[in-house]
Formats: structure tokens, C-alpha cells, sequence
């Protein structure tokens, strides 16, 4: 990426591997966002390591997929930074001040940050295959040839070989999500963000979607993952985050947050949910 963006100047941040390996996927630093009058972020603070699988569990409102939209800027911070990978995302940094990046500044920037919507947003009038190869061959250039045998591949790594030639309509809801997740990650990405992945889907096929995340986690991608599936932050997670109100109540490992709670509204929300 482009010095114009800017680096975490917390981490020292060098444009060399060894430099970057010891620095933060995500580093949040006091990210606060509102909407009118509703301050739905207040402060978050906090650092997700590369290679880390971090949950985010609360409830509704809570400013859980808000924050996650802000780590990719498709929405803007209102105060504090947030860091990809060393660089500042979103914004330009020229002394104290900050100046949003253009439109198509940002979106390169994105690039890199994978994201899979708790609805599918495929594109409805292409198959499984094209929806997979439409932006590494519109956005980063890669020879159709190229793009549909990593398409391919991509698609059976999610289990759906078989279906690369079907539309949207002919697939389940499960099926859709796979291809969402094997398009997110045909732009290669460093970053894999889910919003909730398995809330819209019947429960006969969150099963296959969360075998996906499971097999993505053990490839060592670094995951941020909004969610209500318990089990899977218990078992995937590596950290687990409680927010409520728009700040971190609890954080800590999945077995202490969820096993041992320390603030009572994380206790009285878990004992809803487990």
C-alpha cells in the first residue's frame, strides 16, 4: 500500500516482512461512531494478532457489525484510528489532522480486507463461479483463464465443486454463503471479516458454513468474527469480546469469558444464550 495512508506510529511500523510480522492485523485505538444522536461505538480500543481468530458476541445493537463495517471503512469514524496491517485505514494523515481517503483510494485499500455479509449479496444473474471471478478480474487485473481455475479451486475448498455452474436461485442458503466466503477470499486477502454468517440460514446448514470458518481458521487466517454461534467462538476462537452499549464490557480467551464471566451483564446476557 501507498505511504499516503500512513502508518501506526504506536508500532513503528517499517515497510520490510520482518518489520510488519510484529505488528497487529487490526490495532483499534479509541474508535468512537454515531449516528445523529445514537454514539453506537464509544471508545473501542483494542488489537486483534495476525493469525488470531477473534469472536465478538452481544446483543442486538450492540455496535458489533458497525465496528466491523468501520475496520474496512465502509463506514467512517467519527474519532480515534483504526490500523490494517501497520496502515491507517480510511484516512490520509498530514500532521494531527486526519482527511478521509477518496472513494477510490479506499477501495483499494479494501482489497485486502475480506468480508462475508450476513446476507449473501451475490450477484443474482451470474453462477456460483462467476460471482467467485468477477473482482480478481475487474479489480486486480488477473487473466480470466487465471481467475477460474483459482474460482475453481476456490469453490471446491468450500465443498461446492460441483456447483460452480449454478445460479444463486438454485443453490441453499448455506450453498450461497460457501460461494460468498470462496469470493472473498479469491481477492486473497489478509483480513477476513464475517458479520454474522449464519443468522439468516436455516439451522440444518449453519453446520457446513462454520466447517468452512473452522478449515479457514487452522490455515492460520486472521479472522474477526460477529457471531451468535457459541460453540464455534469456544471451540475457533482464540479471543472472545463482549460488547454491549457500544463499548467492551469483558474480553479475554473464550473458555474464561464464557466459562467464568466477570461483569454481571456478560453473565446475565450468556445466560440467555447458552
Amino acid at each position: 500500500m501507498s505511504g499516503a495512508t500512513g502508518t501506526n506510529p504506536a508500532t513503528g511500523t517499517a515497510g520490510t516482512t520482518e518489520a510488519r510480522a510484529s505488528v497487529p492485523m487490526v490495532d483499534a485505538v479509541s474508535v468512537s461512531k454515531s449516528f445523529g444522536s445514537n454514539e453506537v461505538l464509544k471508545s473501542i480500543t483494542l488489537r486483534v494478532q495476525r493469525g488470531e481468530v477473534m469472536c465478538v458476541i452481544g446483543p442486538s445493537g450492540s455496535g458489533k457489525s458497525t465496528f466491523l463495517r468501520c475496520i474496512n471503512h465502509l463506514e467512517s469514524v467519527d474519532a480515534g484510528r483504526l490500523y490494517v496491517d501497520g496502515d491507517l485505514i480510511g484516512y490520509r494523515q498530514k500532521g494531527d489532522r486526519l482527511y478521509e481517503l477518496k472513494a477510490s483510494e479506499a477501495a483499494q485499500q479494501r482489497r485486502d480486507i475480506g468480508m462475508v455479509f450476513q446476507h449473501f449479496n451475490l450477484f443474482p444473474h451470474m453462477t456460483a463461479l462467476e460471482n467467485v471471478i468477477e473482482a480478481p478480474i475487474r479489480v486486480n487485473g488477473m487473466s480470466k483463464q487465471a481467475a477460474v481455475a483459482r474460482g475453481t479451486e476456490l469453490l471446491a475448498r468450500v465443498g461446492l465443486g460441483q456447483q460452480a455452474s449454478h445460479y444463486p436461485s438454485q443453490l441453499s442458503g448455506g450453498q450461497q454463503q460457501r460461494v460468498a466466503i470462496a469470493r472473498a477470499l479469491a481477492m486473497d486477502p489478509k483480513l477476513m471479516l464475517f458479520d454474522e454468517p449464519t443468522s439468516a440460514l436455516d439451522p440444518e446448514l449453519v453446520g457446513d458454513v462454520l466447517d468452512v470458518m473452522r478449515e479457514l481458521a487452522t490455515s492460520g487466517m486472521t479472522m474477526v468474527v460477529v457471531t451468535h454461534e457459541m460453540g464455534f467462538a469456544r471451540e475457533v476462537g482464540d479471543s472472545l469480546v463482549f460488547m454491549d452499549g457500544g463499548v467492551i464490557v469483558e474480553a479475554g480467551t473464550p473458555r474464561d469469558v464464557l466459562g467464568n464471566p466477570q461483569h454481571e451483564r456478560t453473565k446475565a446476557f450468556l445466560s440467555k444464550v447458552l
